[in-house]
């Protein structure tokens, strides 16, 4: 059997293949067990596991058997990837995961006791679902001890002058310095007016170190000026492109673009999204003033669009609200990440609050606390969000959870003009940048209101509450139906507007959700069906077979 990492990617790979349905399979249900079996000639294999809420897939990979005419064999990673014939890329990706998730630190002490910004580092996980959770395709094993979060490395910015017509800059006034420092400020001048005759004509911009490399050329062949590394230190959080300055509460948490595969997505910026940022932001303070959460401002942004598409969202920046700046002495902050985490003991990181407040009570008052302004957003304004637990933090007073914070809005924010409830609110987005003024599903602006709750739904349910289920019917044989009976109790307990509720159909027997992994298999596949707890229990019976 492979080492720890090696068979955490295995697990994920088959769990996304059979919850996506990417590849065919038969499923298998007899007396509470359910086997998978894919029929791939020269191979089968099979292994043990279960369907939870929304129909995510949980194996034991400890039972994967992989059999090849008359032998039998606990598969390696690159046994899994022959069978289903992976394409190179992938493979690399996947690879590449378990190469930099070896060398991650392990924290056998409790995390409970750790700081907002300690936290940011020792949450080493990565993405519970998604098997290219460390890739970083792009970094080196060098890079990634360098940049990535686990390391906890502190590094400098590199600076750049860029002509002002290839870039696009918001509420810049104040910012630089108020960011950088004013003597790092005065010094960038400085060089910048000894480089060029009219430094009005330049905006200067920070690069990430690590894109520096990889921008270099076509920065010079741009007209751009290379003003060095200057400023104090920064440090990576979970997300990787954002940094901060340890110990400095009231500077902004900034966002640079990278030339980096991770997950899904390459990591640069789409340059419409930066632009809109601080207007979008703007909106969601106003039409969240009643609600019990703090938003994370995008209050300001840089980001440079060239003709020629070279340099475009390749160099840029996003400036956030600082997480520590919203909270008062006594409150701790926790990025839901860390919810459904198992600490060395395998203990769930949330047992010392269980333990204090009761298991119970706690997670009633977590799900108020997370879904009232979520949903209250959603269906009374009609504004969708990506509160998915990267985006999403809770703020706690002695372990006891009495507020959310969001952030990171500028590419995860959806609405349909005709569902929102004050649309004279809604920013004029198409003369921040013209690829607004023509374009509905691609930026913020959809035609169906099913998109908003598939975006919610996946982003709160599918692909992180049921993480937590999991987890809880793991370590506390807590049922997932009491869980998610517990949810959709809240939900109804809020009065919610029936006539907005209905349009929403949060409680219908099916619903679709995205196929996140599916594609980096050849398929056109995007979403799939699956059943939703909300409004049904998955049907009881002694035995199933299924072919998918």
């Amino acid at each position: 059997m492979p080492q720890l990492s090696e068979r955490r990617v295995c697990k994920q790979l088959l769990e996304a293949i059979l919850f996506e349905r990417i590849e065919p399979f038969i499923e298998h249900r007899r007396q509470g067990q359910t086997t998978f079996r894919f029929v791939r000639p020269p191979y089968e294999l099979t292994v043990d596991g279960r369907r939870g809420a929304f129909d995510r897939v949980w194996l034991d990979i400890e039972t994967v058997v992989l059999t090849r005419g008359n032998h039998e064999q606990s598969p390696t990673l690159k046994h899994i990837m022959d069978c289903f014939q992976l394409a190179e890329p992938l493979r690399l990706e996947l690879r590449q995961t378990v190469q930099f998730a070896d060398v991650c630190p392990t924290y056998p002490e409790l995390r409970t006791h750790l700081s907002y910004e300690q936290l940011e580092q020792a949450l080493v996980e990565g993405h519970p679902y998604h098997p290219c959770f460390k890739s970083r395709i792009g970094f080196s094993r060098d890079d990634h001890l360098r940049y990535g979060p686990e390391a906890g490395q502190r590094f400098r910015l590199h600076f750049v002058a860029l002509p002002v017509s290839i870039v696009h800059q918001q509420r810049m006034e104040g910012v630089m310095e108020q960011t950088f420092g004013h003597e790092t400020y005065l010094r960038l001048q400085e060089k910048l007016a000894s480089a060029v005759n009219d430094p009005t004509c330049y905006h200067v911009l920070p690069v990430h170190p690590w894109q520096w490399q990889h921008v270099e050329a076509d920065v010079r062949a741009s007209g751009g000026i290379d003003l060095g590394e200057a400023g104090p230190l920064f440090q990576a959080t979970q997300s990787i492109r954002t940094v901060f300055r340890p110990d400095a509460p009231t500077v902004p948490h900034i966002k640079l673009p990278l030339d980096l595969m991770q997950t899904s997505s390459r990591r640069t910026f789409t340059v419409p999204n930066i632009v809109a940022a601080p207007v979008l932001s703007d909106w969601l303070i106003d039409r969240t003033q009643k609600l019990p959460v703090t938003v994370l401002r995008e209050f300001a942004s840089q980001v440079v669009e060239t003709t020629d598409g070279n340099l475009s969202g390749r160099i840029g920046c996003l400036y956030r609200d600082n997480v520590l700046a919203a909270v008062s002495p006594d409150e701790t902050v926790i990025p839901l990440t860390a919810l459904a985490l198992r600490e060395g003991n395998e203990t769930l990181f949330l047992e010392p609050w269980f333990k204090t407040y009761g298991r119970e009570r706690w997670l009633k008052q977590f799900l108020t606390v997370y879904l009232e302004p979520v949903f209250r957003l959603l269906v009374e304004e009609g504004i969708a969000v990506e509160a998915h637990a990267q985006n999403a933090l809770l703020v706690l007073k002695d372990g006891w959870p009495t507020q959310l914070m969001l952030r990171d809005f500028h590419d995860s924010v959806e609405f349909v003009r005709s569902f929102v409830r004050r649309p004279e609110k809604i920013p004029t987005f198409d003369t921040l940048h013209p690829a607004f003024r023509s374009t509905t599903n691609l930026y913020y602006e959809m035609d169906q209101v099913e998109a908003l709750r598939e975006l919610v739904v996946d982003t709160v349910f599918v692909f992180h509450l049921t993480e937590l289920s999991h987890q809880l019917k793991e370590t506390h044989q807590l049922d997932e139906t009491t869980f998610f009976k517990w949810t959709a109790d809240i939900l109804a307990g809020l009065n919610l507007p029936p006539a907005r509720l209905e349009a929403l159909q949060l409680d219908t027997p099916t619903i679709y959700t995205e196929s996140l992994v599916a594609r980096k298999f050849n398929t056109t596949q995007c979403r799939h069906l699956v059943r939703n707890p909300l409004q049904s229990q998955t049907p009881k019976g002694s035995e199933m077979h299924v072919i998918h």
